[in-house]
């Protein structure tokens, strides 16, 4: 299997490891914290600690990326990630952890991701073909999808096995040697006018993404998308307890709804992508488009058919996997069109505030869209609630597919230069 070319195998490579030491991590972690203090609120702040940093300086840690060598920041993050998580491992085993250092460790982690996360995205198009820029995103989705499975049951496993110090320190070994295999990726520079500031940089950077209009499309759907997985987050442990005494039935769940964004990414991956780039004329619809729509509307189709499911609770289990697992496939078709659709459609000197807007939009939707649907499924029954989320989702993805294509047709509408 040709992963594209070396620059993005070895990109790729680092992803891997990093990310199933960083499940590693985040088992033990959890485990430990949940087993230490006794408390699960405890362990939900630590949780948070990962996650709220890295939202809130999403709205400025793109501008740092666009300003400065994105080589230097994605090796640079990964080593410091490292050496923190070296340190914490030795901590751990001389006895001096205790909950406060463990939040500090997360809030560090976390502002290394605000800037980590959105330069990898932003810089695939600068070592990839446009042609490739599809399955290059759907092989990185893939390694996503593979450490969220795999390396979380591997950290399961060696925290039983081994006990926490060999998962915490087999993280921090992970973020070396996917530093090592950064620093080898060659990445050309983007032409950065130093002579102006930061708060200038900043400011024309929300100047270009407001004045093109196709982009606040595009990032409108990465919120409707982030909203569907916080909703089904929710939803599945509600309908597995419904539907079944068995928590092995939850774990169908999320093991079918894993195995299709899996297997759907590595199907983009090793047939070629989604399709052929933009037409001649501006108004010609590429197939990445459609792929974003039509699978957004496709989850919200099955999400109303799934409301009429019915009959013994082993059939309506084998419904709902199966509904799941397609759910799954669409999510990544979806993920995977919209991430080619922002690098074909701007300016590559932009992407970094780009992304790390869409990073900090997707990161607050998923939890907001997961308090709504708990705060709705306490009043309504899910069958109806799955219903009317369908039909909104088949309706956002018709508007903002109308939106999207006038866009695209109309040039004066969606003008790259600021």
């Amino acid at each position: 299997m040709k992963l594209i070319n070396k620059n993005f195998t070895l990109l790729l490579a680092g992803q891997l490891v990093s990310q199933v030491g960083d499940k590693f991590h985040m088992i033990a972690l959890s485990l430990w914290v949940l087993k230490s203090t006794g408390s699960p609120g405890k362990m939900g702040l630590v949780l948070a600690a990962s996650l709220v940093p890295s939202l809130f300086l999403g709205f400025f840690s793109g501008t740092f990326i666009d300003r400065y060598s994105r080589k230097k920041i994605i090796v640079g993050t990964d080593l410091i990630r490292g050496l923190v998580l070296g340190c914490f491992a030795l901590l751990f085993i001389s006895g001096r952890m205790d909950f406060y250092l463990i939040l500090a460790l997360q809030v560090i982690l976390s502002v290394n991701a605000a800037f980590f996360d959105p330069a990898i995205p932003s810089v695939i198009p600068q070592i990839v073909d446009q042609d490739q820029l599809a399955r290059a995103n759907a092989f990185h989705q893939f390694v996503s999808g593979f450490a969220l499975v795999g390396g979380a049951m591997a950290g399961g496993m060696v925290v039983a096995g081994f006990g926490y110090e060999l998962a915490f320190f087999l993280n921090a070994a992970s973020f070396l040697v996917s530093a090592l295999f950064e620093s080898f990726i060659h990445i050309p520079s983007t032409q950065v006018n130093r002579k102006t500031s930061y708060g200038f940089d900043l400011k024309q950077g929300y100047q270009y993404l407001f004045k093109n209009r196709l982009l606040l499309v595009l990032l409108f759907m990465v919120m409707v998308i982030h909203s569907f997985v916080g909703s089904i987050e929710v939803f599945m442990p509600v309908i597995a307890e419904r539907i079944s005494t068995g928590p092995e039935t939850l774990g169908f769940f999320q093991a079918a709804f894993g195995s299709g964004t899996i297997v759907m990414a590595l199907a983009i991956g090793l047939n070629g992508g989604l399709g052929s780039s933009f037409g001649s004329s501006g108004g010609v619809q590429n197939r990445e488009s459609i792929a974003l729509f039509a699978s957004t509307f496709f989850i919200g189709t099955v999400f109303a058919v799934s409301c009429f499911i019915r009959g013994s609770s082993s059939t309506m289990a084998v419904s709902f996997i199966l509904c799941l697992f397609f759910m799954g496939c669409a999510l990544i078709l979806a993920s995977v069109a919209f991430k080619t659709l922002l690098q074909k459609n701007m300016d590559n000197r932009y992407s970094g505030r780009v992304f790390a807007l869409a990073g900090s939009l997707g990161n607050a939707t998923i939890p907001g869209a997961m308090i709504i649907y708990g705060l709705l499924l306490e009043q309504f029954d899910f069958q109806g609630l799955l219903l009317f989320t369908g039909l909104l989702l088949m309706l956002t993805s018709l508007i903002s597919f109308m939106l999207y294509k006038e866009k695209r047709d109309d040039p004066q509408k969606h003008d790259f230069s600021i």
